[in-house]
């Protein structure tokens, strides 16, 4: 162990104190599992309320509801199996579809699966300030934060290689759709229509461009600023409006490090 990594204690800041693993596999496989489940994943801090309320959006409105998912109330419709792993969401009945949101490793259960992954860079920086804001790292070298045994880098190259590598002879059983956050901000409208052409859902165009709507970075901001209203306890800001500033060898070292992943996925 270097210096560098150590407080004047002699505990890592890796240790002052724990992050939860939001990763780590499901424990056990699904109680109630259906053909028409959807898992919704990413790695922390990739995007997943954005779609997870736009994806809300569109089905409640191509099922007739006056309901809307809001920031504070998406859970209603995506449960989140990070909260609890044998929570069953609500069933749309057109079309049939039931959606879960997950950060897990991939496993062979998440049959229909919306991948998100975002910058490897923006997804560490976001990473850190969370992590900063919870408490999990108390280090002022924030260089040393990519090697978080949970939220660091190569954490998530391990996500991104089980998802979209490891797995790939299973391509024509277990079904991935995968999304870049950059482009969902970009064109939302895109992306969902994509998603249902891939899928065959056929939604309704009011669904689509009501969802988008429902969606946008302003409802957004102002979903999560009125729950914040309403919460005392809400902190954080998860619908930011720009990334802050990131340090040249921050950057850097992400980029090197993630030469393979950033091919991949296209960056």
């Amino acid at each position: 162990m270097t210096q560098k990594n150590q407080n004047q204690t002699g505990v890592t800041p890796l240790q002052t104190e724990s992050a939860p693993n939001m990763t780590k596999q499901l424990t056990q496989l699904r109680s109630d599992p259906s053909a028409t489940d959807f898992y919704i994943c990413e790695f922390p801090k990739s995007g997943v309320t954005f779609l997870t309320v736009l994806i809300a959006n569109a089905l409640l409105i191509a099922n007739g509801y006056r309901a809307r998912a809001t920031f504070a109330s998406v859970r209603n419709y995506i449960a989140d199996l990070c909260i609890g792993e044998h929570v069953t969401s609500h069933a749309f009945q057109d079309p049939p579809l039931r959606f879960y949101k997950i950060h897990s490793v991939f496993s062979p259960q998440f049959i229909h699966g919306l991948y998100l992954v975002r910058h490897p860079v923006e997804v560490m920086a976001s990473n850190l300030r969370y992590a900063i804001g919870r408490g999990w790292w108390q280090s002022d070298n924030t260089e040393d934060f990519l090697d978080h045994p949970i939220l660091g880098i190569e954490a998530w190259k391990r996500h991104v290689q089980g998802w979209l590598v490891d797995n790939s002879f299973a391509s024509d059983v277990i079904f991935i759709h995968l999304l870049r956050y950059e482009d969902l901000v970009e064109n939302s409208e895109k992306e969902l229509r994509a998603i249902d052409a891939n899928f065959g859902w056929h939604l309704p165009e009011a669904a689509i461009t009501g969802a988008v709507e429902a969606a946008s970075r302003e409802c957004m901001r102002n979903q999560e600023a009125t729950y914040r209203e309403h919460n005392p306890n809400h902190q954080f800001e998860f619908v930011s409006l720009s990334g802050s500033e990131i340090a040249p060898n921050f950057r850097q070292r992400i980029m090197t490090s993630c030469d393979k992943e950033l091919q991949l996925l296209g960056y």
